[in-house]
């Protein structure tokens, strides 16, 4: 009795984080393209969230960043979207378009909607 009782217990007390679960993020919508001049154009359509490798791109190259999602994204200067040791990270809001001028390896984070 006193185990069913104990098992009863864990069951309820965990029955609260089962329902304040977060609902799975969804893909946003949309197209997201950065392209540089010396670089191969990268597009996602629909992009799930998570982190997007970029090409690498040599030195000092003009690169333009088109967010026509409706999920923000971050553009980072390191691999595995950590920041670089020489420049922060880049917001690029949904449906904005930034330019930035890159070198090496940079990689971009598509947050959830």
């Amino acid at each position: 009795m006193r185990r069913a009782m104990s098992a009863l217990s864990a069951l309820l007390a965990t029955a609260p984080l089962t329902l304040a679960a977060p609902a799975p993020a969804s893909a946003a919508t949309g197209t997201l393209v950065v392209e540089g001049d010396e670089v191969p154009r990268t597009r996602l359509v629909n992009p799930a969230p998570g982190c997007y490798a970029l090409p690498w791109f040599p030195l000092f190259t003009r690169a333009t960043v088109i967010n026509s999602t409706d999920a923000d994204v971050i553009l980072y200067s390191g691999e595995g979207c950590k920041a670089g040791l020489l420049r922060a990270a880049t917001s690029v809001r949904a449906g904005t378009t930034r330019e930035r001028t890159l070198s090496g390896t940079h990689s971009i984070l598509v947050q959830s909607t």
